[in-house]
């Protein structure tokens, strides 16, 4: 395990933010990753905080699943790419299943985990969820 999922993990527990199952990944990098899920318009949208020995923090929000195909994939990466120019804060992805991610990366220094900045992410994400996720499905389905 990671120092920096130790670190993450106090925050959550002094914060009382229990939203978070923990999954320890015995690998090179000591990955954890903590999995919730936002709920928006009555849907649960899987979101996970992935924490390691790296300089990084990531956070990926599975938007839709599985909804790139040979269709319309050039409408949705047109799509993908007009959202990013206009966001800053976190971008949008295809996996290579089709699924659309939102993913965020926050710099964290050697050693240090800064749980603030990750909640404070995670806030903005879900107000953006929370404004934009029905028009992201509506444009996904054309």
């Amino acid at each position: 395990m990671s120092t920096k999922a130790e670190l993450f993990q106090a925050y959550l527990d002094e914060h009382e933010l229990n939203m978070f199952n923990r999954q320890d990944i015995k690998d090179e990098v000591n990955t954890s990753i903590f999995r919730t899920a936002f709920g928006v318009d009555g849907k649960d949208i899987p979101a996970v905080v992935i924490v390691d020995d790296s300089a990084f923090c990531m956070i990926q929000v599975h938007m839709a699943g599985q909804v790139l195909n040979d269709g319309n994939k050039t409408r949705l990466l047109e799509m993908v790419n007009n959202m990013n120019a206009g966001l800053k804060p976190f971008k949008f992805i295809f996996d290579s299943q089709g699924n659309l991610i939102m993913v965020c990366c926050l710099l964290n220094a050697d050693g240090q985990m800064d749980g603030d900045k990750v909640n404070a992410m995670l806030n903005t994400i879900l107000d953006y969820l929370t404004k934009e996720h029905k028009k992201v499905l509506e444009a996904i389905n054309g």
